[in-house]
C-alpha cells in the first residue's frame, strides 16, 4: 500500500552522473510482493523504517529488518516476503552512466543489501517531509539529501578514498581563492593541487586561463599586498612581518618587496604610514 508517492522532476549531476527523480514513495508492504523488474539506465535505493522480512533479488534470498537499505540497478529483479508489516522509502532515478568515473559504475551495476549505520533514516524521514510540504528551497534540499544519501550507502558498502563530485569552474575558482585568503603565506602548488584533486599541471593551467598569472605570481601577489597594508595600517616590526608572510628572515622579505614594490619595506611605511 502506497502512502506517498511524487512524480516531481528534479535532476542533478554526481560522479558525471545525471540522475532524474522518476519516484519517491513510501509504502507499507504486507503482503508478498511479484517481482519488479529494472530497465536499463535505472537505480532504485530503498530502505527499511519498520519491519523484518526478506527481498528475493534474481533468486538469491536477504533478510531485512529496521534500517536496512537495497541498492537496485539495472536488469536487476526482486521480491518482498514480509514476516511483520515492512515500511519502506523507495527512490527511482534514471541515470545516464556515460560520462560516469569507472570507479562508480559498480554502484549502478550491482545490487547491495546491508544495515545502515549512517543515520539514513533522518535523511528519507527529510525527503518525505519536503516533498508533502515543499517549502521555500525544498527542491535544493532533496538533491542535497538524494547525495548525501547515495555516499552514505557508499560509505555503508566500504568505499574507501572516493570523491563523487567534480569540480566545475566556479567551485574551483571559489575555493582556489579561499585557500589563497586564508593560507597564502605557506600554501605550496602541490599542496593546493593535491587538496583539490587535480595535477600541478592542470591546476596551473586552470590559474592562466582564469586568471592570467601563474601560482607564483598570485601567491606573491596576496603576500606584498597583505605586507604592504600591514606596513601602512600597523606598526608591526619587519622582523616580525617577515615571519607573517612566509620568508625565513627579514632580509629576504626586504629584497622580496622591494623587487615587487620598487623599495624596501622601511621606506615604503616611512612614505605611507598612517
Amino acid at each position: 500500500m502506497i502512502l506517498f508517492s511524487t512524480k516531481d522532476s528534479i535532476k542533478f549531476m554526481m560522479a558525471k552522473i545525471f540522475f532524474t527523480l522518476a519516484d519517491f514513495s513510501f509504502s507499507i508492504i504486507n503482503e508478498i510482493t511479484p517481482p519488479a523488474y529494472h530497465g536499463t539506465e535505472t537505480v532504485e535505493i530503498k530502505f527499511i523504517k519498520n519491519g523484518k522480512g526478506k527481498i528475493i533479488i534474481n533468486n538469491e534470498e536477504y533478510s531485512v529488518t529496521e534500517n536496512s537499505y537495497i541498492v537496485i540497478p539495472e536488469f536487476i529483479s526482486y521480491s518482498f516476503i514480509p514476516e511483520s508489516k515492512l515500511e519502506v522509502y523507495s527512490i527511482y532515478l534514471l541515470i545516464d552512466k556515460k560520462l560516469a568515473y569507472k570507479e562508480y559504475i559498480p554502484f549502478l551495476t550491482k545490487y547491495y543489501v546491508g544495515l545502515d549505520k549512517y543515520n539514513l533514516s533522518i535523511l528519507f524521514n527529510d525527503l518525505l517531509y519536503e516533498f508533502q510540504t515543499k517549502s521555500f528551497g525544498y527542491n535544493e534540499i532533496i538533491v542535497s539529501n538524494f547525495k548525501n544519501i547515495i555516499v552514505k550507502v557508499l560509505r555503508n558498502e566500504n568505499a574507501k578514498g572516493k570523491r563523487l563530485s567534480h569540480w566545475d569552474t566556479e567551485s574551483l575558482q571559489f575555493e582556489i581563492e579561499k585557500i589563497l585568503y586564508n593560507e597564502f603565506s605557506t600554501i605550496t602548488v602541490l599542496d593546493i593541487a593535491n587538496r583539490l584533486h587535480i595535477s600541478t599541471r592542470e591546476f596551473q593551467r586552470y590559474l592562466i586561463k582564469n586568471y592570467n598569472k601563474s601560482f607564483r605570481e598570485l601567491k606573491n601577489e596576496a603576500k606584498m599586498s597583505f605586507a604592504a597594508n600591514k606596513l601602512k595600517y600597523t606598526d608591526i616590526k619587519i622582523s616580525e612581518l617577515a615571519i607573517l608572510v612566509g620568508y625565513s628572515t627579514p632580509e629576504h622579505f626586504s629584497y622580496a618587496f622591494k623587487e615587487y614594490y620598487g623599495e624596501s619595506p622601511q621606506s615604503y611605511k616611512k612614505r605611507n604610514h598612517n
